[in-house]
């Protein structure tokens, strides 16, 4: 059987005496226990930290939950609450009522009445501070409104009795910053200072010695809640209320275990309280059956034994704070772990990477076991796993243990509100604040080497990525190069075929008609109209001649009548002086419109393709088809001739295909030719359609 104690944190003795009680007893019955530590965050459903408890992850067969120190647990009233963060699993409350769920609960309401009354009637106090803990803690709330109460019952006999409540946290250090804040307000200290819990009485103590060289601040009485261990060995010993915590984290497990053995459990179980009269309140005797010197020894043993901590706290740390690489932080905790008497410790990070965010689904959580101490041995055989899932990693952990009755802590680290990883270890009771310190010095160590990693490792894509781009843009340069030359070679190609056509054909035709009119001067008799005809037409002739090499060079219908208009004359002119019929297809929509420089190249392509069909292909029929579907204008000039190979070497490309490729670049289409089944070849060009 495993079962689950969701508690704050372990730093503080009360929830340390509760946690001492429910691993005892679940020893007893040979119970596995996995503790697991909220850390101020909130019991909510949408809290990923609070949702690590459910079944699947860790196996757990029940859970039992502190809800007196939940940080804030006013939207967990009722069973079906801690269902949505849990699922259908047994739950028993312990300090707090949560409606259907088993609740263990401690009568305190009197004991607190008695405590107010023995400080009215047995010590006079006149002037009442009260340090409340968190605002909307039900405890708080509770122990506030019977202090009040019994004040109250007293102001009829005790008409100069007075008191101001103040809020705190249940801890020692907003006790401090209460208390500042009452001096700087009042200006003289209370008869008695009466504090919600044990934990801001002891910084009630640590205020007044922070300034006892104060002459207007008198030590007054100081009174707590809950009777934690460090309470009966301060100076003075604190009065206080005693909480049987050890007895209630030994029911809280006999009452899960009843639970999962579906054996019938109230739902409500009440443990009482009792006052603790010792001398801070300024009674003369203590109730404890320790002797002063059995208190003295064991204050001083505990004063040895925290300042023995501190410094080797203190002394990791550092060590910590200083390693830069995962090898270091592994060295500091295999030198270190043992000094704490942890015999088993693993640090583990969540693999799932700051660049994809952890999910809901706690199956998807991997861990990379970065260091893995089993039994008092570091563990390689971990070493070699890689991003395996939580629950896995723990399975396998202990899965070669034959004691049934284990006991691990669960605590997370995290940096701000990033969630990097957790730690999981067993250690006794005495070091377990020691190690919460540590964690936090762990935390931020992880997150700097994992920062460093992932800033190694982009810059080694980069590196990858700029090589990449580099020769992707050499050969870029080398190919705009080559295609440059080649489009200078065929601009001198057209040039001199223009000029060629100038002198063997206009230039001839001139000539011949310079040589006719000579010839009409020379001759005796008058020109015949004949004559005369006959040079109207070759005029003609050598006009229309050169109106075509014009248009050539450069369509000029295009701007003036469309490239609709110009394709159509385009295709004419083909069929007429190759003797190849071609069926010219126009299909663009109206809203479709072609800025100038896409009306130039498509025409020159088309142009060119119907050359290469006139000069190569031996064709019968070719069909232009330009048409628009889905914002996307098509051209394409297939031909029934002998077909084309496509050859991937592209040097060995004729400068007629270059020249078309360059022109679709030029105008962000692409560019394709392939031979046409079942023969002859296609040649189209695409490209984005642009609305009016």
């Amino acid at each position: 059987m495993r079962i689950g104690l969701v508690l704050n944190l372990l730093d503080e003795e009360y929830q340390i005496s509760v946690y001492k009680g429910v691993i005892k007893r679940a020893a007893e019955f040979g119970i596995e226990l996995i503790c697991f530590q909220l850390e101020y965050n909130a019991l909510a459903e949408d809290k990923l930290i609070t949702r690590f408890p459910r079944k699947e992850v860790f196996d757990i067969d029940g859970i039992i939950i502190l809800t007196s120190v939940i940080v804030d647990n006013s939207n967990i009233v009722k069973k079906s609450d801690l269902e949505k963060i849990w699922g259908d699993i047994p739950v028993v409350s312990v300090g707090q009522k949560v409606k259907g769920v088993p609740s263990l609960l401690i009568k305190t309401d009197d004991s607190m009445k008695k405590l107010v009354d023995h400080l009215v009637l047995e010590h006079k106090y006149k002037k009442f501070l009260f340090i409340n803990g968190a605002k909307k803690h039900p405890d708080a709330i509770n122990r506030q409104a019977v202090f009040k109460k019994a004040i109250e019952s007293h102001k009829s006999s005790f008409p100069d009795l007075t008191y101001v409540c103040k809020e705190g946290n249940f801890t020692a250090v907003s006790a401090i910053q209460v208390m500042e804040q009452y001096m700087n307000e009042k200006k003289e200290s209370p008869d008695v200072v009466v504090c919600a819990n044990d934990n801001m009485a002891l910084g009630v103590y640590k205020y007044f010695k922070m300034n006892r060289n104060d002459k207007n601040i008198q030590e007054c009485a100081v009174t707590g809640f809950d009777d934690i261990p460090q309470a009966r060995f301060e100076i003075p010993p604190l009065t206080t209320i005693h909480q049987p915590l050890d007895e209630i984290g030994q029911k809280s497990v006999e009452l899960l275990k009843q639970m999962i053995e579906c054996r019938h459990v109230e739902d409500e179980k009440y443990i009482g309280s009792r006052i603790v009269y010792r001398r801070s309140c300024g009674c003369c005797e203590d109730d404890d059956f320790y002797s002063k010197e059995d208190q003295f020894l064991k204050m001083q043993s505990n004063c040895f034994f925290s300042e023995t901590m501190l410094r080797m706290v203190s002394h990791v740390g550092q060590e910590i704070n200083c390693e830069e690489t995962l090898g270091g932080l592994k060295y500091v905790l295999r030198n270190n772990m043992e000094q704490f008497n942890v015999n088993n410790f693993c640090m583990l990070r969540f693999s799932n990477g700051k660049k994809k965010k952890i999910t809901e689904n706690h199956k998807s959580i991997l861990v990379d076991p970065l260091y893995v101490r089993k039994n008092g041995v570091e563990c390689y055989e971990f070493d070699r796993e890689i991003k395996m899932s939580l629950g896995q990693f723990y399975r396998k952990y202990i899965g070669s243990e034959k004691k049934s009755n284990q006991s691990f802590i669960v605590k997370y680290l995290s940096v701000g509100n990033e969630l990097i990883g957790c730690s999981l270890y067993d250690a006794d009771e005495k070091v377990l604040p020691y190690l919460s310190s540590i964690a936090i010095n762990i935390s931020h160590c992880l997150n700097r080497i994992t920062v460093s990693e992932e800033r190694k490792k982009r810059s080694e894509e980069l590196e990858k990525e700029v090589n990449k781009r580099t020769k992707e843009l050499v050969e870029a340069n080398t190919k705009r190069m080559k295609v440059e030359a080649e489009v200078l070679k065929i601009s001198e190609i057209e040039r001199q075929r223009f000029s060629n056509d100038l002198h063997d054909d206009i230039c001839q035709r001139l000539a011949g008609i310079s040589m006719l009119c000579r010839s009409y001067s020379n001759q005796d008799s008058a020109v015949e109209k004949s004559q005369m005809i006959e040079l109207a037409e070759l005029i003609g002739e050598t006009l229309s001649r050169a109106r075509q090499y014009a248009h050539n060079s450069y369509p000029v219908e295009l701007e003036s009548l469309g490239i609709n208009y110009a394709l159509s004359n385009l295709c004419n002119t083909f069929e007429n002086q190759s003797g190849i019929k071609c069926d010219y297809r126009w299909a663009v929509h109206k809203d479709v419109k072609f800025s100038k420089i896409e009306k130039l190249n498509t025409f020159r392509i088309i142009q060119e393709a119907l050359h290469n069909v006139m000069k190569h292909s031996k064709a019968k029929n070719v069909t232009v088809s330009v048409f628009s579907e889905d914002k996307k204008i098509s051209v394409s000039i297939i031909d029934d001739g002998i077909g084309f190979v496509n050859n991937s070497n592209e040097g060995r490309k004729g400068l007629g295909l270059n020249s078309m490729e360059y022109r679709a670049n030029q105008i962000g289409a692409k560019f394709f030719i392939n031979q046409n089944k079942p023969f002859g070849t296609c040649v189209l060009i695409s490209w984005r359609a642009k609305n009016k």
